[in-house]
């Protein structure tokens, strides 16, 4: 959980304690790393019954790893990127290997549940300091990552609208799935919908319009698998759900100017922009304008197809008007698909969406076979996460920052262990 609270909540992991150690720096994060992957080499030296947990998906997310270091040392080696520029994208996709920290070291159903409990309380908190933050406005911010002014499209702001996106956006995303799952095979109760309400609309503050629609088609996709006594604890909900929004709404929209109403009326006018053929055609909207990083990117990934420029590298000069002095983008690119390949090449992509594809596979599978109801809507809901952050990925680079990487291990791991200390069993009739 420490590596957790320090990556993917409301802090960036370079404001955590540091220490400079001549070479690169030294976070607090490399240290609970290193530690948790410690005490699973300690343990296995000194305890005779302590055995390593192998699953299915463990090769894949070592030869992305792997293939992703590999890529970086012939880099430096050949001196075509500096070794201090390498770390920070090397700090990230080291942060999937909290998958063996899971799986190695969450041994008995007490952890497991102690884990996922205090994933959703962790993401319920970072949701109601988003929460917090946007209300507050610009004007006191709390370490909370990004925070700037809502944009409808093509540049146009609303000026009185926070968006709010720290890295904890990625538990926000995930846990809201998860909630509404676990409502679905569970009774719910008057404390989950209340944490489902703050996670919706911590996510409705990010102003992430693909966020939005991978989350509605993953709690669609749960809606349609819910059979018998899930479906009518799903109508229920549902229409206890649309009520208390409606009530919400007429509400704040009887109070114009209110930050509410703006907040409403702004996530309104975003939400529709997804089906404005502009936002798509437009080459200045907001999803369009990146386009130019292609080119840049595509030539590098045919000359250095199994290698990679390495992470870290620059792949394109400095652009005037896409790079300012707040943001140098030489080493970036929205489309995460590409990231991996132009900076790790080809093996580590393959690597990479093996892991997330067995991932998905596994826990579609398997899921209506684990006896626990509430185990069973986990294991769905994080399963159906992994072709939504394949899906957003390719406008965001979900795959390659560290509070998306670090999560995205964690719930693989909880699935594995879910599936090891929940053994499924028979196709469960309903």
């Amino acid at each position: 959980m420490a590596y957790l609270v320090l990556t993917s909540t409301v802090i960036e992991y370079t404001q955590a304690l540091h220490i400079p150690i001549g070479f690169g720096t030294l976070y607090l994060t490399d240290v609970v790393l290193l530690l948790s992957l410690g005490i699973i080499a300690v343990r296995f030296i000194k305890e005779p019954d302590f055995k390593i947990v192998r699953t299915p998906l463990d090769w894949p997310l070592l030869i992305f790893w792997g293939a992703s270091l590999i890529s970086t040392l012939v880099a430096i080696i050949y001196s075509s990127l500096p070794w201090k520029q390498s770390l920070g994208e090397t700090r990230v996709v080291t942060g999937y290997l909290m998958f063996f920290a899971v799986t190695n070291l969450v041994r008995e159903k007490r952890q497991l549940n102690l884990l996922i409990r205090g994933f959703l309380l962790l993401a319920t908190i970072v949701a109601l300091a988003m929460i917090i933050q946007h209300f507050l406005g610009e004007s006191r911010i709390i370490p909370a990552g990004w925070i700037g002014d809502a944009e409808i499209e093509g540049g146009e702001t609303i000026s009185d609208v926070v968006r709010v996106i720290p890295p904890g956006q990625s538990m926000i995303m995930v846990a809201l799935a998860a909630a509404f799952a676990t409502m679905v095979f569970e009774r719910a109760g008057a404390l989950k919908f209340l944490q489902s309400g703050l996670l919706a609309l911590a996510l409705v503050v990010t102003f992430f319009r693909a966020s939005w629609a991978v989350t509605g088609v993953t709690m669609l996709t749960i809606g349609l698998l819910a059979r018998g006594q899930e479906k009518k604890r799903l109508i229920v909900s549902g229409l206890v759900a649309a009520l208390l929004v409606a009530i919400i709404l007429i509400a704040v929209q009887g109070r114009p100017g209110s930050p509410g109403a703006n907040l409403a009326n702004a996530a309104f006018e975003r939400l529709i922009t997804l089906f404005d053929s502009r936002t798509f055609e437009d080459p200045d909207s907001s999803l369009r304008w990146r386009d130019f990083e292609y080119r840049y990117a595509l030539p590098h990934i045919l000359s250095n197809p199994f290698v990679g420029l390495g992470l870290g590298a620059s792949y394109r000069p400095w652009t005037p008007g896409k790079d300012w002095e707040k943001f140098d983008g030489r080493t970036f690119i929205h489309n995460g698909h590409v990231w991996v390949m132009l900076k790790s090449g080809i093996f580590a992509y393959v690597g990479l969406l093996w892991f997330m594809l067995g991932f998905f596979v596994r826990g579609l599978k398997y899921w209506r076979r684990i006896p626990d109801p509430y185990m069973r809507g986990i294991v769905l809901a994080f399963a159906l996460t992994s072709p939504a952050v394949l899906i957003v990925s390719i406008v965001e680079p979900y795959v390659v920052m560290l509070g998306w990487a670090t999560v995205i291990g964690i719930i693989a791991g909880i699935n594995e262990m879910v599936l090891r200390l929940f053994p499924p069993g028979p196709p469960l009739v309903r």
